[in-house]
């Protein structure tokens, strides 16, 4: 059986494509700027702009395009997306609202960042909410989403053979997110999502660092293969430990990060 899933697998490519309720990757500068008229615009389209300028902000924060303490300039943002700067001036509250932005008086308004002991909070929080998705995915796991496991697994490791660092991220993202999503619990899809977009500037350094990548491949394995069998516990055990920083991993982060070094001591 194996045989035949694996030969299927290495017929496709694995399309990186967020299920909702988590990202939806998009192509081009605007946002809907042809379905939309700033004028007479309704209530219901206004608050669908906006939340469409909030996911675009939160996928270039995802994909580090905008990284922690970068400025973010309303109207320069109006201008790159299409948009007036009513919905752009909603969205920014909206991720206010939830810590991705904050204010820092005359400078503006800024990507987060995090300070080393609320990064490290965060990292456990991430490695406890995936280690209870693999789990629940390994009992409701469709056959569709397991060849698109497959998929992306292997798209990780065509990235690794090849050296490309950003492709890795993209498929480790995708790999991730699709656990995510097998499980079928939007709750924890939602405070997955959350926490993945704060932290994913900092776990993408923690990717370029050396063997990483490498080390990542047998931990994906063990993850996939407990959720095939159905195994809920391996499957928990298993991405708990890929998740969690370890010492050395933990040491060279908090070298290489340029953030906030409040370490609160414990």
């Amino acid at each position: 059986m194996w045989s035949g899933v694996w030969s299927l697998a290495l017929k496709c490519r694995c399309v990186y494509v967020f299920i909702a309720p988590v990202l939806v990757f998009r192509s081009g500068s605007q946002i809907r700027s042809d379905q939309y008229q700033e004028q007479g615009m309704s209530q219901s389209e206004s608050v669908s702009l906006s939340a469409e300028v909030a996911t675009r902000l939160e996928e270039e924060i995802l994909h580090a395009k905008r990284k922690p303490g970068d400025r973010l300039d309303e109207r320069q943002l109006a201008e790159q997306y299409g948009v007036s700067r009513t919905p752009v001036r909603e969205a920014l509250q909206r991720l206010a609202a939830s810590g991705l932005v904050v204010s820092r008086g005359k400078q503006g308004l800024q990507v987060a960042k995090l300070a080393v002991a609320d990064l490290l909070d965060a990292f456990s929080v991430v490695a406890e909410l995936e280690a209870l998705a693999a789990s629940q995915a390994a009992r409701r796991i469709t056959p569709a989403q397991k060849e698109e496991m497959i998929k992306c697994h292997l798209a990780c490791e065509e990235a690794v053979k090849s050296g490309d660092g950003d492709a890795f991220f993209t498929a480790n993202i995708a790999f991730h997110n699709l656990i995510s999503v097998a499980s079928h619990n939007r709750v924890l899809q939602e405070q997955l999502r959350r926490l993945t977009v704060k932290t994913s500037p900092y776990r993408r350094i923690i990717t370029f660092q050396a063997d990483r990548m490498n080390k990542s491949i047998p931990e994906h394995t063990a993850v996939m293969e407990a959720i095939f069998r159905g195994d809920g516990q391996a499957a928990s055990d298993a991405l708990r430990a890929h998740v969690t920083l370890l010492g050395e991993g933990l040491s060279d982060l908090i070298h290489f990060l340029s953030i906030d070094t409040d370490i609160v001591q414990r």
